[in-house]
């Protein structure tokens, strides 16, 4: 039976890291998803994203403030999801790599932000701060500082990214 803590698989994690340490420290990989935007109803925007095992398609709305269907979820609450969705499963990582077995991981996520700038040609900072608490039944403040290192989405939204945006058609 495969060894699970905080529902890691150790063996594909250990497997994983001989592949790291056999490439140089590298194991590239990539993700692309399908959007469109919807210019009637709800959801006004959706994508069609892909798991090892499944395909859903999502659903994302903007806010009543800003002129949208407040049906879906906005694209900030899937950001915050993606955030704290790595920030969580890096945690899990870190502290199986560790031996340490958690019984509870919770997360609460703020976002603060400012809408001017959307609506209107400012050149203020559209993202104030996001703070995540974590509630765990054993301490692992350490383990907190090493998935903060860990964590792609972290990583994503503190380093700038190069970023292209170009019309296909």
């Amino acid at each position: 039976m495969t060894e699970r803590i905080n529902n890691i698989n150790m063996e594909v994690v250990s497997e994983t890291s001989k592949k790291i340490k056999d490439a140089k420290g590298h194991f590239l990989a990539e993700k692309h998803i399908n959007g469109e935007f919807h210019f009637d109803g709800s959801p006004m925007f959706t994508a069609e994203l892909k798991s090892e095992m499944a395909t859903f398609v999502m659903g994302a709305d903007e806010p009543g403030v800003l002129g949208g269907r407040g049906v879906q979820p906005t694209p900030l609450n899937y950001l915050m999801m993606g955030v704290m969705s790595c920030y969580a499963s890096t945690v899990a990582i870190q502290a199986a790599k560790k031996g340490v077995k958690l019984g509870k991981l919770k997360f609460i996520g703020h976002l603060y932000y400012d809408i001017g700038p959307v609506v209107e040609d400012l050149d203020f900072p559209i993202i104030k701060a996001l703070n995540i608490d974590v509630e765990a039944d054993k301490e692992i403040g350490e383990i907190l500082k090493l998935s903060e290192k860990a964590c792609p989405a972290l990583y994503a939204i503190r380093n700038p990214i190069k970023t292209e945006i170009k019309q296909i058609k």
